[in-house]
């Protein structure tokens, strides 16, 4: 029976998490997200079925107000690999995004995921920038803050007005949080704000500094954030505030996305763990409406 792609259902759920939980050696997300996708009105998740089993799924989520289609959760089973059903998905959700007339379509990836990249490519999207990714289990401490400006909690409108006062601090106006990306917007960061929390800390009324945190507890607990500084002072002071955040509320763990430009700030700090390392994310984009507008001259 030929290899079919349909909308996938309830019952798929022991086929997702069979697919799931051969990826990152049992540590993937997509087991604990399956469910909210599964039952969401603004997630199109989709499979490919062969041999009466869900074997790859993918699933193309509406954001901002549908302006935005965000790809996420693409897994094949490692049996079913090398057959082509990654890019028949992705090309099948680029497909459905155009039915769907969003403008356009993003997502991220790993730098080194060079199989993910060669698909983006084919399917024409193109990247629009890097962020570093640095995680540490079994924290013992937190680097010190020496001498740098109070962090606070906000609002996310709050935020939102003292980013508008710097907006240098978040490169191309686009905030990245756990893997995903939103245009630096009000209604973006109240939606953000729905299950993160926003750390600022500000100069003259201006934003010096600002993180974004998480307690995230599937498929590993650990404190989730991203960081965005004007200068290396703020980026240690907003990493270090974020540690000894995480550690005060019982987590031993911690990912940490910022800008590259600090990498080398990092790596002289010590997390009193030897068990860390750093990847690349890599937001990848696709105008749609553009394309369309363009075919119809």
């Amino acid at each position: 029976m030929p290899a079919t792609i349909r909308r996938l259902l309830p019952s798929d759920r022991d086929d997702i998490e069979e697919i799931s939980r051969h990826i990152w050696d049992g540590h993937d997300y997509l087991s604990s997200v399956a469910y909210e996708w599964l039952k969401d009105p603004k997630c199109h998740f989709y499979g490919v079925e062969a041999d009466g089993h869900i074997v790859a799924v993918g699933n193309l989520r509406l954001v901002e107000d549908g302006r935005t289609g965000w790809m996420e959760g693409l897994r094949v089973h490692p049996e079913y690999r090398g057959k082509g059903f990654a890019n028949e998905i992705t090309n099948y959700l680029v497909k459905k995004a155009e039915h769907l007339r969003v403008h356009r379509l993003r997502y991220t990836t790993s730098d080194e995921n060079t199989a993910s990249l060669k698909l983006a490519k084919a399917a024409g999207f193109s990247k629009l920038f890097e962020m570093a990714v640095f995680w540490s289990m079994n924290l013992r401490t937190a680097p010190p803050i020496r001498g740098y400006l109070p962090i606070e909690e906000t609002s996310p409108a709050r935020t939102y007005r003292l980013l508008k006062t710097n907006p240098s601090i978040v490169p191309y106006g686009i905030l990245i949080y756990e893997w995903k990306a939103l245009d630096n917007k009000l209604q973006n960061l109240k939606q953000i704000g729905k299950n993160h929390k926003f750390y600022i800390a500000s100069k003259n009324g201006k934003a010096d500094s600002l993180s974004i945190g998480h307690a995230r507890q599937e498929p590993n607990q650990m404190w989730n954030f991203t960081v965005y500084a004007h200068d290396s002072r703020g980026f240690v002071s907003q990493l270090s505030y974020n540690v000894t955040m995480g550690l005060e509320r019982g987590f031993k763990s911690i990912v940490c996305t910022f800008e590259n430009r600090f990498e080398k700030t990092l790596s002289q700090l010590d997390f009193g763990s030897e068990e860390h390392g750093t990847a690349h994310l890599v937001l990848l984009e696709k105008q749609i409406q553009a394309q369309e507008e363009h075919q119809k001259r």
